[in-house]
């Protein structure tokens, strides 16, 4: 009988470091269970089906649990959370019902990492209350891995209830950890680093790693903290041209991360924008030497694997600034600060260690992989 792998996870958007996550994951699982069929159940799935097209032989992409989430009547935490249980439980309408046939099938869900079950997004809970429901109705394995959920909603005595339900859990800060009475792991994207790392040496990636990189969003700020930001970037990126320094700018979400390109008014030559389509198809352009601002969670962390010295700038307190710890904790040696800092931009820093101790890292993320998934 085929085994069935149902996966959940924010991906499809396009966002750089989600769909980093789904496709370290479907890479592992084409080389463990390359026989399996693999559902992701995640918000667009047809953008998830081109992104990931070709990485495991037997993919399909649903939003089954999302939608539930998105058309609960109360978008209120504990609101989704009971609309979810009720509709995984019970059933819906046919159109509810042919869609969860899948996850009725499946031997194992797993939660993928991120950190989009907080109280940031208090209507994603509805995807964990699902899974519990699920496993009440078919038995099936309980997954979750480099989970970050910080800061909490307000079910979260629920949502820690259900956790201990799991067979397997781990948060990626410890925040999350403390909060929750889950084991503190890694993020998912280091099971995937190795594989990135190795693109980022191509002549064409190597071209676009510019001596300085910005990487900064306008999502989930403030305009006064955006326009105070790109006035402290100004200034850095006017001091790197006088040096005579290239600099270059990474866009992670299509569109968002591009509005400080263009806000900083034809600083940064257009031809050193490097879109998400190249980022995500080629790599990022990465390397030792650099100096990197970005506010972006991923980028941190695979440029600091790359060797480059940076600035991880924090956009929302009580949330990116957990994200970004989690890294420095680890050994990155990046400079932090948060963008409602009044001060100007500190200098980028880096520990010279932190890429051979980021393979480490991503070994023991490895091991935690095939945890969850051993050897047939």
């Amino acid at each position: 009988m085929t085994e069935n792998i149902y996966l959940v996870a924010s991906g499809g958007n396009p966002n750089y470091g989600d769909e980093l996550i789904v496709a370290s994951w479907l890479r592992f699982l084409a080389r463990v269970r390359p026989k399996s069929r693999v559902w992701l159940d995640c918000p667009n799935p047809g953008t998830a089906s081109a992104l990931f097209d070709g990485i495991h032989p037997d993919f399909h992409a649903t939003n089954t649990l999302w939608r539930y989430c998105f058309e609960a009547p109360d978008q209120s935490a504990h609101g989704v959370w009971d609309h979810v249980d009720h509709l995984v439980t019970h059933g819906g309408t046919p159109m509810y019902d042919v869609a969860v046939t899948e996850l009725g099938q499946a031997q194992s869900v797993h939660l993928l990492g991120g950190g989009y079950i907080n109280g940031v997004w208090p209507d994603h809970v509805g995807l964990v209350s699902g899974m519990g429901a699920a496993a009440r109705l078919i038995g099936c394995r309980l997954l979750g891995s480099g989970l970050g959920l910080m800061p909490p909603p307000d079910n979260g005595k629920q949502l820690k209830e259900t956790f201990s339900s799991f067979d397997k859990v781990s948060v990626r800060d410890s925040a999350s950890a403390a909060a929750f009475g889950i084991e503190i792991g890694l993020d998912d994207v280091f099971l995937g680093l190795p594989f990135e790392l190795t693109r980022l040496h191509s002549p064409i990636v190597t071209e676009r790693a510019k001596d300085v990189m910005l990487c900064i969003q306008s999502d989930m700020t403030r305009d006064e903290t955006f326009t105070r930001l790109r006035d402290k970037l100004h200034v850095v990126v006017e001091s790197a041209l006088a040096k005579g320094l290239s600099v270059g700018y990474v866009e992670a979400i299509p569109g968002s991360d591009r509005r400080m390109f263009d806000a900083l008014e034809g600083l940064i030559p257009e031809e050193n924008f490097v879109p998400f389509v190249h980022v995500w198809r080629d790599g990022l352009p990465a390397r030792p030497g650099q100096s990197w601002y970005t506010s972006r969670f991923h980028p941190h962390m695979v440029a600091a694997a790359a060797g480059a010295s940076g600035v991880a700038i924090g956009i929302l307190d009580d949330y990116y600034d957990i994200k970004h710890r989690s890294l420095l904790n680890l050994g990155t040696g990046w400079t932090y600060v948060s963008a409602n800092d009044g001060s100007a931009l500190p200098e980028p820093s880096t520990d010279p260690t932190f890429p051979s101790k980021a393979l480490r890292l991503a070994a023991k993320k490895r091991a935690e992989a095939f945890s969850f998934y051993p050897s047939l």
